[in-house]
């Protein structure tokens, strides 16, 4: 199991704020892609289930905020199933990540295979340990176990930030598509539907995002837009088919460090279920939200 070395602990605000209400995250973009920093909670709409649950409280977070604790970032690195040819762009992917760290961030560095880093705001060792980042040569893995052992290692990984410094925890994984789709077609392996359930519950359960980078440019993959994968899943996002890897490091980033804190009634609905559909909306023409699209049954 991957462990991270961390520096702060704090409280998890994904759980409940109190027996009946529920604390959720999410972000608020424009058609430009930046962050919408003015919605009001009637420019919101929260739906668990079938359940319309009516807006507490609104709460903008970000650097200017009192109660700003800054970003941590999990670095996943594939060096299992990359191209070789690709490391060059995923050194350039993690190092933009990096050069946008301020003062209160921390990022781990973590691989596929299993090695890591301590989280740190040390961006030269951050940086060295980025430079170090090679493809391990190995032999082609069925798409159900490297499937699963994704799935396995957000979860892992998830379960560590838990207790983590901030509000917001992002894992971003830069490798190939699949990183966005772990769930291969039924007739190609085992079934890891049990596996995709149970990394969700606890992505959500320690409010974490996941976001991909896929590093090798537009025309690598069938047409695909991130928005049907895993990534979408857990609030975050995959930056598939594009070649800016500065611009998608920025979005990462910038996402991380600019979203809205939500609470809402817990209704009684689903509390038995291993997830519940999450629905968050704006009702504001031409913002667009980001959160994730379940939440446990029982937090």
């Amino acid at each position: 199991m991957l462990r991270i070395a961390l520096t702060l602990v704090t409280a998890a605000v994904l759980a409940q704020t109190s027996p009946r209400t529920l604390t959720i995250d999410f972000v608020a973009l424009d058609r430009n892609g930046m962050p919408v920093t003015d919605l009001k909670p009637s420019d919101v709409e929260v739906r668990i289930g079938q359940f319309r649950a009516p807006v507490e409280t609104l709460t903008l977070v970000n650097p200017e905020s009192d109660d700003y604790a800054g970003r941590l970032v999990v670095l996943l690195l594939d060096d299992v199933t990359l191209r070789p040819e690709m490391m060059g762009r995923v050194h350039e992917a993690g190092r933009r990540l990096v050069s946008r760290m301020g003062p209160a961030d921390r990022m781990a560095v973590v691989t596929l295979s299993g090695s890591h880093t301590e989280s740190t705001g040390d961006r030269g060792r951050l940086l060295q340990a980025i430079d170090a980042y090679s493809v391990r040569a190995s032999g082609a893995m069925r798409n159900d176990v490297q499937g699963s052992h994704l799935l396995d290692t957000l979860a892992s990984l998830s379960q560590q930030l838990v207790e983590a410094p901030g509000r917001r925890k992002t894992i971003v994984a830069v490798g190939p598509a699949w990183l966005d789709k772990p769930l291969p077609p039924p007739a190609n392996g085992a079934d890891l539907l049990p596996e995709w359930i149970h990394a969700l519950r606890q992505l959500a359960f320690s409010n974490v995002n996941y976001y991909v980078i896929d590093p090798q440019g537009i025309g690598s993959t069938q047409v695909d837009t991130g928005d049907i994968g895993f990534a979408r899943e857990t609030g975050g996002h995959a930056f598939l088919n594009v070649n800016d890897l500065d611009a998608a490091a920025d979005s990462v980033m910038r996402e991380a460090a600019h979203y809205y804190v939500v609470n809402v009634p817990d209704p009684p609905v689903g509390a038995r279920a291993d997830l519940r559909p999450l629905d968050v909306q704006s009702k504001r023409k031409g913002v667009t939200v980001r959160a994730r699209h379940a939440i446990p049954g029982s937090l």
